[in-house]
């Protein structure tokens, strides 16, 4: 939302549920957006203005508390979208799934219903979050006079905070948290009355060691194997506040969402190297799903009867299959569509019918896509340079500073300096450093080094830095890719050693400019327009670099960002 809010009309008024606001108000605050007139909190079956269109909020059950779907009424036809639902019948906060209002909009007539795809594939229903309380309190009990519980959960799941409270009590276990995302979670449920857990009884990280291993449960991050995760990092025994024992048991309280299974396999055998027993997998009954079954799509499907049905959220073979579900369910019209895709339904012609043939597509939006930096940098890959920090992380850079030492100088009688005749050499002190980069121990800087001073040498001692530069950073370019087949971001800073020598380099430069337009007019004046992007000779205008690469070349280069050349050097030469 930092990076949605600001792109939106700033009297855009943004809704939400309580505990999601509380979540919301500290993101905004972070970033300085938090504004009390523009968030409104809103309860469930409240109906409030979204344009044109009357918003009612109708409660469903969800892995998070206080969520809900929303109903929205116009005089063109009322529109369903379920949000992120399932149906539990016992759930741990005692608010159930509102069905008599999802049968109510049934029968008011419903022109278009949206609904998660999630679990469609799954047959059946999904086990109460009563249930997964039940299977937690029995595995913690088990583990009485054995040494530490480790659980870990998403974050945001209040409900099995719950049961992981009542387990510890019920074995006499005191609570800790590692991670700051359960803190960042529990304080939100805290400020919406709906904390299972008082702050104020967790055991500090610093603490734990301390604690009786007996009376001690741990809630910790990481269930996803994500790299800088708590868990994560106490696997691979990198992390300061958690460290594993063979005594210890691992809860493991969630599901591995698809993508993430190959890093939280290896973590889970991490784990189970350094000793910890682990309690996972289905039959253990420690996990259920947030998102509804194939049953309960159906149930909802045949309460609402919706006219038109669009499947959302889920990979596109869920959306199909969502799709053939709601005709199964006896939906005349469903259709699936593809992110910026638009869907138009024609103007019902009265409460409970539509015209036939009233669901087909519009237009496409050109979507773009944004990136964020993890902070405050969030714009397209071309402005975040998402390619060349690709490039970088596999080919790495080379940077070489040179002092430039010139012929020695002597002063003309009318007190200006030149280079003392007979004395035609160019030298250079080279520091070179790389990053990211297989550099042989030393040897690939070595030839760098070499090569850098050869190169130099070879030069016209009266060429100007910037061709210093350009033939420095080819020939090290041509090193890299022979040595080790890289193409690395080579990146040379040279300046004069001796600052009269660079004025003796550029007003020579300004002499022979002078003579070659005293001597050739029409070729000074192509140049001339060349570099003021006119046309010579007749052919396509020479325009300077666009503003954004001229952008990109000074972030890339030290000289006009001193900040990028202070990492370190790996080996210096002088």
């Amino acid at each position: 939302m930092p990076w949605v809010v600001p792109a939106l009309d700033p009297r855009t008024p943004i809704y939400a549920g309580g505990f999601a606001m509380e979540l919301i108000k500290r993101r905004m605050q972070e970033f300085n957006l938090w504004d009390e007139s523009r968030f409104r909190t809103f309860s469930m079956r409240e109906r409030f203005e979204l344009g044109p269109f009357e918003c009612e909020p109708i409660r469903v059950t969800h892995s998070i508390p206080d969520c809900c779907g929303l109903i929205l009424r116009s005089a063109y036809g009322n529109i369903v979208h379920t949000g992120d639902w399932k149906i539990d019948e016992t759930p741990i906060d005692g608010e159930v799934f509102d069905r008599d209002a999802w049968e109510q909009i049934g029968k008011e007539g419903v022109a278009l219903m949206m609904s998660d795809s999630t679990n469609v594939l799954s047959p059946g229903r999904t086990i109460s979050e009563s249930e997964v309380q039940k299977g937690i309190m029995e595995r913690v009990l088990s583990h009485q006079g054995k040494g530490r519980v480790i659980c870990t959960q998403f974050a945001s799941n209040m409900h099995r905070m719950e049961s992981v409270k009542k387990a510890a009590d019920a074995a006499g276990r005191k609570i800790a948290f590692i991670g700051m995302s359960l803190n960042t979670y529990l304080e939100a449920a805290m400020r919406d009355g709906r904390a299972p857990i008082d702050p104020r009884e967790l055991v500090p990280p610093s603490q734990i060691d301390a604690c009786d291993p007996n009376e001690l449960l741990i809630v910790t991050t990481g269930s996803q194997g994500e790299p800088r995760s708590a868990l994560n990092m106490a696997s691979v025994d990198r992390s300061h506040s958690l460290k594993l024992n063979d005594s210890d048991l691992l809860v493991y309280s969630a599901k591995v969402i698809p993508g993430n299974d190959t890093r939280v396999m290896k973590m889970m055998n991490n784990i189970a190297q350094r000793g910890p027993k682990i309690a996972m997998g289905r039959g253990e009954l420690l996990h259920t799903s947030g998102h509804a079954y194939r049953d309960e799509l159906d149930e909802v499907l045949k309460l609402v009867k919706p006219q038109h049905f669009l499947p959302v959220h889920g990979e596109y073979a869920f959306l199909c299959a969502h799709s053939e579900l709601a005709q199964e369910s006896g939906v005349q019209y469903t259709k699936v569509i593809r992110n910026g895709q638009m869907l138009g339904v024609h103007d019902r012609r009265n409460g409970r019918e539509v015209s036939s043939g009233s669901m087909h597509l519009i237009g496409e939006a050109q979507l773009i896509t944004l990136f964020n930096d993890g902070n405050k940098g969030t714009g397209t890959a071309e402005e975040l340079a998402v390619h060349e920090r690709t490039m970088l992380s596999v080919e790495g850079i080379v940077i070489a500073a040179l002092d430039v030492i010139r012929p020695a100088l002597q002063q003309r009688a009318d007190e200006d300096y030149e280079f003392t005749p007979g004395e035609h050499r160019l030298r250079a002190n080279v520091r070179l450093t790389t990053r990211g980069m297989w550099v042989d121990q030393g040897r690939l800087l070595q030839r760098l080094h070499q090569a850098a001073e050869t190169a130099v040498g070879r030069l016209d001692p009266e060429l100007s830095l910037g061709m210093i530069e350009r033939n420095v950073g080819d020939v090290l370019r041509r090193i890299c890719k022979g040595y080790n087949d890289r193409r690395p971001e080579v990146i040379i800073i040279a300046h004069e050693l001796d600052p009269r020598a660079g004025v003796v380099v550029r007003n020579r430069n300004k002499r022979l400019e002078a003579e070659t337009a005293a001597a050739n007019p029409a070729r000074a004046q192509r140049r001339s327009a060349a570099r003021s992007g006119g046309r010579g000779r007749g052919g396509p205008s020479s325009r300077p670099a666009p503003e954004k690469v001229l952008k990109q070349r000074r972030a890339a280069n030290p000289r006009d960002n001193p900040d990028a050349a202070r990492s370190g050097d790996d080996l210096a030469f002088d």
